[in-house]
C-alpha cells in the first residue's frame, strides 16, 4: 500500500471514531463517575473490539475478493455511499442537551471497566458494515499478512487513542469547553472530509468496474 491509501485509511478510521454514538457515552460516563483510568482502560478495550472487527472484515472482504471479484466492486460502490450517509449525518449533527444516560452500570474494577468497552464496540452492528465499507476499497489479494493485520491494527489504536483523548477532555474544563463550543465546525470539517473522499472512492471503484 502506498502513503496515500494509509493516509485515506487513517482519515475515514479518525472520522468514524470522531461520529457521536453509544459508545462515547458509556465511555464517558464510565470517566465520569469512576476514574480517568477507568476510561482509558474502557477505551482500550473499545479499540481491541474495532480491531476484531476490522480483521473480520478485511478477511471477510478478502474470501469474497477471491470468489467474486466483481461482488467487491459492487460492495465498494455501495460501501462508498454508506460512508457518505455516515458524512452527511454528520455535517447535520445536532448535539443534544440531555445529560448521559445514567442508566449504564458503574464498573466495579478496571478489568469491568475494560470488558464493558470492549462489549460496546461489539453490539454495534452498525461497526462491522462501516469496516466492510472501508476495507473494501484496500482491499488487494497482493496484500500481505501483516499489512491486513497492520490495517486492523490501525483502526483498533486510531479508535481507542479517541477515546482516551474523549476521557482526558472531561477531566479538563477548558478541554470540553473549547470542544463543546467549536463542536459544530469540527463536525462540519469532518464531515465534508468524509464525503469528499467517498466520491473519490466512488469514482475509482467505477473506474475499476468499467
Amino acid at each position: 500500500m502506498n502513503i496515500y491509501e494509509w493516509l485515506t485509511i487513517v482519515s475515514i478510521c479518525l472520522i468514524g471514531a470522531i461520529t457521536p454514538g453509544p459508545s462515547l457515552i458509556i465511555i464517558l460516563y464510565i470517566t465520569n463517575v469512576k476514574s480517568l483510568l477507568s476510561g482509558i482502560i474502557a477505551s482500550i478495550g473499545h479499540g481491541f473490539g474495532i480491531f476484531l472487527y476490522a480483521i473480520l472484515a478485511i478477511y471477510s472482504m478478502n474470501l469474497l475478493l477471491k470468489i467474486s471479484p466483481i461482488t467487491i466492486q459492487i460492495i465498494q460502490i455501495l460501501g462508498a455511499f454508506f460512508l457518505i450517509f455516515i458524512g452527511w449525518k454528520i455535517l447535520f449533527f445536532k448535539p443534544s442537551n440531555e445529560e448521559n444516560n445514567k442508566a449504564y452500570k458503574i464498573p466495579k474494577s478496571l478489568f469491568e471497566s475494560y470488558l464493558i468497552g470492549f462489549t460496546a464496540s461489539l453490539i454495534n452492528p452498525k461497526v462491522m458494515i462501516f469496516f466492510s465499507a472501508i476495507f473494501s476499497q484496500f482491499l488487494n489479494d497482493n496484500y500481505s499478512t501483516q499489512t491486513k493485520f497492520g490495517m486492523a491494527l490501525l483502526a483498533g489504536i486510531i479508535d481507542a487513542f479517541w477515546y482516551i483523548l474523549a476521557s482526558f477532555s472531561i477531566t479538563f474544563a477548558i478541554i470540553q469547553n473549547y470542544i463543546k463550543t467549536k463542536q459544530k465546525n469540527i463536525f462540519i470539517i469532518c464531515g465534508s472530509i468524509l464525503i469528499f473522499l467517498s466520491f473519490y472512492l466512488i469514482y475509482k471503484s467505477l473506474i475499476n468496474l468499467l
